[in-house]
């Protein structure tokens, strides 16, 4: 099953009398908890409603550890972290939680994840490309 691409125009945000064509991928939906444990109910010996409820329960934990600072690692899957940016001072008594500017969930795949989308072939949509916007 190929990933498909479509061909749209982009301003370079720095020019933006500079446009040039671009491939990017063709949304084809969204899959949810719902759908994921009806998957992995096929393939073990777990109820739907098993599924959904550790699938729920994850979700709903990771918060938690993740405010404590820990990462959470998922064997297989990979880990989120949480990290921030901050306005730098001269001096180390100076800087404080007032100086955060940004926070962010930072999510970075397993090896085993990463090696299992090698072999990954994309297929470009024929059709009109789509024009920037302003």
């Amino acid at each position: 099953m190929a990933v498909k691409l479509k061909k749209i125009q982009k301003k370079n945000p720095l020019h933006l009398e500079m446009v040039k064509w671009h491939l990017t991928q063709e949304k084809t939906g969204t899959v949810g908890i719902k759908e994921i444990a009806k998957e992995i109910e096929g393939r073990s010996a777990l109820s739907l409603g098993d599924v959904q409820s550790a699938l729920s329960n994850l979700v709903e934990m990771m918060p938690l550890f993740l405010k404590l600072g820990q990462t959470i690692k998922l064997e297989g899957f990979g880990s989120f972290r949480v990290t921030v940016r901050s306005e730098g001072t001269d001096t180390a008594e100076e800087l404080n939680a007032r100086h955060i500017k940004g926070v962010k969930l930072v999510f970075q795949p397993s090896v085993e994840l990463k090696r299992s989308l090698e072999g990954i072939t994309f297929e470009v949509q024929a059709g009109a490309p789509e024009t920037p916007t302003a």
